[in-house]
């Protein structure tokens, strides 16, 4: 059984936490997993594990995100993700790593592989890489729809009630941890967001500006794209994404020959934690052909 620990690596001036799950090294490829915009490592928690039976599988939490630091410069671009990404890799000893990413991580995994073919083995895109914001939706409809909930001051157990209304069903003390994974809990018993406001919404600014769809034919590493379908009861604006990511698979798969599309039927945006056991096949699958 593997041991997780948790430790920093420093890199660009900051000291960035990662997930150490361990692993056998075996031959196949290191597995390096990036959470999404305003998530943390811990989101790979329940996927981590299991991939980690046959594979070395590490998960970062990126800049101002769960326990790494925030950048003084406030630098989100993502040329900034990307340096972040080539010197942890470096700095773990990988060599051509599998890259998985999850929503905004899975842009940036994209984005990371247009900018260093030489450095993958292989590509995942976790429900994200696929389809570009400013197609479906204005800057200005971006941030109004987009724009995270002002949170910070919220007593813990107001928040704790309003996660047991979200997360419904799922709801679980081990998924209220990896919620908690996204805030510091004040002396005051209030929360605060590790990553602020700002930050937020220049990441939000930086994925409506890519073009993702762009970089499709620049991406020469194996790669495989898991977008979710949402349930029937989904609303219009998940409707509406659904959409521009079938769009968005069309043009993978013209432009990218070696890539592999596998939809997730009846699944949340936070598939990790949904379908943990489907996800962690699906990567160790594509992992163990490289």
């Amino acid at each position: 059984m593997n041991t997780l620990v948790d430790t920093y690596v420093a890199v660009n001036r900051l000291q960035l936490h990662v997930r150490d799950w361990g692993g056998p090294a075996n031959g196949h490829a290191p597995v390096l997993m990036l959470h999404g915009l305003a998530s943390n490592a811990r989101i790979w928690d329940w996927v981590a594990p299991l991939l980690a039976q046959s594979v070395r599988v590490v998960a970062l939490d990126q800049r101002s995100h769960g326990l790494s630091q925030p950048p003084a410069d406030f630098d989100f671009s993502f040329d900034a993700i990307c340096s972040d990404i080539r010197d942890v890799i470096s700095a773990l000893g990988f060599e051509r790593p599998a890259l998985v990413g999850h929503s905004w991580g899975a842009n940036a995994v994209v984005e990371f592989a247009t900018r260093h073919p030489e450095a993958l083995s292989g590509a995942v895109m976790v429900d994200g890489g696929m389809a570009p914001m400013s197609k479906r939706l204005t800057w200005e409809e971006a941030k109004s729809q987009l724009a995270p909930p002002r949170l910070a001051g919220t007593p813990l157990r107001r928040f704790r009630e309003m996660v047991k209304g979200f997360t419904g069903e799922l709801d679980s003390e081990a998924l209220w941890q990896i919620i908690l994974g996204n805030f510091e809990i004040l002396p005051d018993d209030t929360i605060r967001p590790h990553l602020p406001f700002d930050s937020h919404m220049k990441i939000l600014r930086a994925l409506w500006e890519q073009n993702v769809e762009q970089l499709f034919s620049q991406v020469k590493c194996p790669a495989l794209f898991l977008p979710c379908i949402p349930p029937q009861s989904a609303g219009e604006g998940e409707m509406q994404y659904l959409q521009s990511k079938r769009e968005g698979a069309a043009q993978a798969q013209r432009l990218m020959p070696q890539a592999r599309v596998e939809w997730l039927t009846d699944s949340i945006h936070d598939v990790p934690l949904q379908r943990p056991e489907r996800v962690a096949a699906l990567i160790g699958e594509f992992v163990n052909r490289l």
